[in-house]
């Protein structure tokens, strides 16, 4: 039985799977993705806010060599990726991120929520969200 919204808790130790979601935006931060490429199962799907695409579509990558492509562009074009809270819940964290591009007129404030294969420290799957209540949602899935 899963718990209530109101009762999750952020956790304050970090743990194996926290650690290494950092060392990945860490990496990505000095423009090396090989955390990010080691972290994503082949085949990890990325999926995009619902809707939330140029023209209402919700935007995927649907395996590891698309997601780091993505995210490598992203990094080229100067984007900053900066990870801040983590909730960790079973086999999913998420991380409110706050992102800055030049090309914005200010930083934005995400939920990326990271699915991990039970058991493993291997994503399968990522998940954007607006904001965290999204990503609550997302985790108690």
């Amino acid at each position: 039985m899963r718990r209530p919204l109101a009762q999750w808790i952020i956790r304050t130790l970090t743990s194996a799977r926290q650690e290494l979601l950092r060392q990945a935006f860490a990496g990505l931060a000095e423009g090396d993705l090989q955390p990010f490429e080691t972290l994503f199962d082949p085949d990890a799907r990325w999926v995009g806010v619902p809707h939330g695409g140029w023209e209402g579509e919700t935007a995927t990558c649907a395996d590891r060599s698309t997601i780091v492509g993505r995210l490598r562009r992203h990094s080229r074009r100067g984007r900053r990726f900066t990870p801040e809270r983590l909730i960790e819940e079973g086999d999913r964290v998420a991380i409110e991120v706050t992102i800055t591009d030049p090309d914005w007129s200010g930083p934005v404030k995400v939920f990326k929520v990271f699915t991990f294969r039970a058991g493993e420290n291997v994503v399968v799957r990522m998940n954007d969200c607006v904001d965290e209540s999204y990503a609550l949602q997302v985790l108690a899935a």
